[in-house]
């Protein structure tokens, strides 16, 4: 068992032994505004009671059951058959992929993201019928809960306008790879930041400088790569309920927010002994 190490006195980021010093947040260069996380989430994250610790204990299956992506990677099976292997691990080899699915008419037995079409149907028999039979009870209850919590995602709420569509093979989902609100400050996404929903012969594929476009019907897959800011929001929205950004490459270190902080000032000042005390600073 690896030693116990002290969290980052900037960010208090758990750290592992041997991660080096900077690894988590750039020695103070990065600073990231913490989610507003739900009560009710907040609940089952840290309450004893029990739906809330059946929700721990079962934190794979509802992940599973609520992402917006699928789980792809090259798997070592002799190693995940307990019956010859004993003791069941889970070995990938390379590099683990989220995907996520074109949709089609398949409201007798929606998945994946699917599944979010029809979350306005209060009977919620489409998720339902995906709860174990051997604790239907808890997971009915759980999943009640999170759908819940989650209508207030602008993934959930633009895929949930697709419940009611007639012809749904005709629409289109864009889905924004590219967003760019500043996670310095806590910025909950809207709607029309994260996707947009179209018809064909609609077409608005310049709606967002970088995206992914889901068809109806064709059955096709798409890559999220792990860069891109809605690769999180997407494959763990128990983590990001309300889509926030997750990691993606273009995260502004702070010496970089306060150049620009400078640099408006000076454009904006008109007294130029204001201005090398700005660029000072």
């Amino acid at each position: 068992m690896l030693e116990e190490e002290e969290d980052c006195s900037l960010c208090h980021a758990t750290k592992f032994k041997y991660e080096t010093e900077g690894l988590c947040c750039k020695k103070g260069q990065i600073r990231l505004a913490t989610p507003d996380t739900p009560p009710e989430l907040m609940r089952l994250w840290t309450s004893n009671n029990p739906d809330a610790r059946h929700f721990r204990q079962n934190i794979r299956f509802f992940n599973g059951h609520f992402s917006f992506t699928t789980l792809y990677c090259h798997l070592d099976r002799d190693t995940t058959d307990m019956r010859t292997a004993g003791i069941y691990t889970f070995p990938a080899h390379g590099q683990l992929y989220h995907n996520i699915h074109s949709f089609g008419n398949s409201q007798s037995n929606p998945k994946h993201l699917e599944l979010y079409f029809y979350d306005d149907d209060p009977s919620l028999e489409h998720r339902y019928r995906l709860c174990r039979e051997e604790m239907y009870k808890q997971d009915k209850n759980v999943i009640r809960i999170i759908t819940d919590i989650l209508r207030g995602n602008p993934y959930s709420q633009q895929f949930r306008s697709l419940g009611q569509a007639e012809n749904i093979e005709d629409y289109r989902l864009i889905l924004n790879l590219d967003q760019r609100l500043d996670q310095r400050t806590y910025n909950e996404p809207i709607n029309s930041e994260v996707a947009a929903v179209w018809i064909e012969g609609n077409e608005r594929r310049d709606t967002y400088d970088r995206n992914v476009i889901l068809h109806g019907n064709n059955n096709e897959k798409e890559h999220i790569r792990s860069y891109c800011g809605c690769y999180d929001p997407l494959s763990y929205p128990l983590f990001f309920p309300r889509a926030e950004l997750g990691w993606h490459r273009k995260i502004p270190k702070r010496e970089t927010q306060e150049a620009h902080i400078a640099t408006d000032n000076i454009i904006n000042d008109d007294d130029p002994g204001k201005k090398h005390i700005l660029l000072y600073i």
